[in-house]
């Protein structure tokens, strides 16, 4: 109790708008990069809560006058509750109109409620007063809804103004200085007492829900917001695989036609030679085209030997790597994805498994090709649409597998999944397996393909365990 004390003295800053809080400290840090779009959100929010304020108070109201109307009670009782009832229900248009003016709402809100707390008072006053007493749990309304519309801290206000407010009331009421419209029961104190501690216990369990409850709001808005973030540097990261993958291939690509052709100019650069120098002499003119040949075709030849020493890609600095580190980064990064496209990931890579020599970021390439390549699959998959991606040690390497409940690879294609620009997909490149592949193979490793006899394929990434030279004893 005294922690909720504690905690919500702490947020007491955080009431705003029409008088409800505002989500927190979470929401104030972000206040100053909020989108339109969310401005508009938290309006509709604040409009909403005042509409059910007023709502609450104008039923609240018609539900007094219809009991004053329908019940016979004494004049003077009943003249005390409509006077009351009607003063509640005129005060709203005061409300909405202090609201418009956008100025205190904090203090505006928390005037509201201990009128509220005072109006309810007055109308058991007309109703008795101590001889009132075992209606006090009318005051119960009042912490409740402003539990749920404002705060845990204005409804733990109101449980204490009412408390006071009512013990007040009678005191006055036996000291003489007001009158009993209602004489009391016997044993008033002792009913008035018992309401009392269930209003206290009532009021102090709803302030302790609704203070949990917008925590755990908040905890969600704070998580949705970093799902949001991973889901975005997600496809950041998609996109720079994909150009990474053509640049990989690309690169490839020209390397092995630029060998290929480098090797025909040196045998056309040999056979120039051979007729320059070879055998009967030559005209004047026709040594001097052989010679501008033999000038373009060693031109050529360096550029294309430029062009090779340009394509070797320098080997990154690789050092070891924490692989459930990455395979939990990348799961990170897909959530939000997989999970709007309906499709379950499961990790179970144990943190016992040993490093691997190479780079964070390779690794993280590869398993998010075989995830998305996965993903790829099940989309629009009937059934089960699941992605596991499974950590293992064998001697001295390490596993990872990354398996689906799809349809599997159809064994014509299995043998050319790695191939670059083979493709079964019409919408892919067919270059994330083959990039995928090449660097498996840079960290000394191997990617496989195969199906699983379950169903759905199996993608087997291995790589060379680090494993630690053995220490001698000094």
């Amino acid at each position: 109790m005294i922690d909720l004390v504690r905690r919500l003295a702490l947020r007491a800053h955080g009431f705003a708008s029409v008088g409800g809080p505002r989500a927190g400290a979470v929401e104030e840090s972000a206040a100053a990069d909020r989108t339109p779009a969310a401005a508009s959100a938290e309006a509709q929010r604040r409009r909403q809560g005042l509409r059910q304020e007023i709502t609450v108070r104008i039923t609240v109201a018609a539900i007094v006058l219809a009991f004053n109307q329908l019940f016979e009670l004494e004049p003077e009782t009943a003249s005390v509750i409509r006077l009351t009832a009607l003063i509640g229900l005129g005060m709203n248009v005061p409300y909405l109109v202090a609201i418009r003016t956008g100025r205190a709402l904090r203090a505006q809100a928390y005037l509201r409620t201990l009128v509220d707390v005072a109006l309810t008072t007055a109308g058991l006053y007309g109703a008795g007063g101590l001889g009132a007493a075992q209606y006090i749990g009318i005051y119960a309304i009042v912490p409740v809804y402003t539990a749920i519309v404002f705060s845990s801290l204005a409804c733990v206000l109101a449980v204490v103004f009412a408390t006071v407010s009512f013990l007040a009331l009678a005191m006055l009421q036996v000291s003489g200085v007001l009158p009993f419209i209602v004489p009391p029961l016997p044993g008033a104190w002792t009913i008035a007492g018992f309401n009392l501690v269930v209003l206290n216990i009532v009021g102090w369990l709803a302030a302790i829900i609704a203070d949990g409850y917008r925590t755990s709001r908040q905890r969600l808005t704070v998580l949705y917001g970093e799902l949001e973030r991973a889901h975005d540097q997600s496809l950041q990261l998609n996109t720079q695989l994909h150009l990474s993958t053509r640049r990989y291939v690309l690169s490839e690509v020209v390397a092995g036609v630029t060998h290929e052709v480098r090797d025909a100019l040196q045998g056309a650069f040999g056979h120039l030679w051979l007729a320059r120098r070879g055998g009967p002499p030559l005209p004047v003119e026709a040594l001097e085209h052989l010679s501008q040949v033999e000038q373009a075709c060693d031109k050529a030849m360096r550029i294309m030997s430029t062009t090779l020493d340009m394509s070797r890609r320098p080997d990154p600095e690789r050092q070891p790597v924490v692989v459930g580190k990455v395979v939990r980064r990348v799961a990170e990064l897909k959530a939000v994805e997989l999970r709007r496209a309906r499709i379950s990931l499961s990790v179970d890579v144990p943190d016992t498994l040993p490093l691997v020599l190479g780079t964070s970021l390779e690794l993280q390439q590869v398993l998010l090709n075989l995830v998305v390549n996965a993903q790829e699959e099940l989309h629009g998959s009937p059934g089960r649409r699941e992605i596991t991606i499974v950590g293992r040690r064998e001697v001295d390497r390490v596993l990872l597998d990354v398996c689906d409940t799809g349809q599997g690879i159809p064994p014509g294609v299995l043998p050319h999944v790695f191939e670059p620009f083979y493709t079964t997909k019409p919408a892919s490149a067919g270059l994330g397996l083959a990039m995928s592949a090449g660097i498996a193979e840079s960290l000394r490793g191997t990617l496989t393909a195969e199906n699983r006899r379950e169903g759905g394929a199996l993608l087997r990434l291995t790589l060379p365990a680090v494993i630690p030279a053995p220490t001698t004893p000094a």
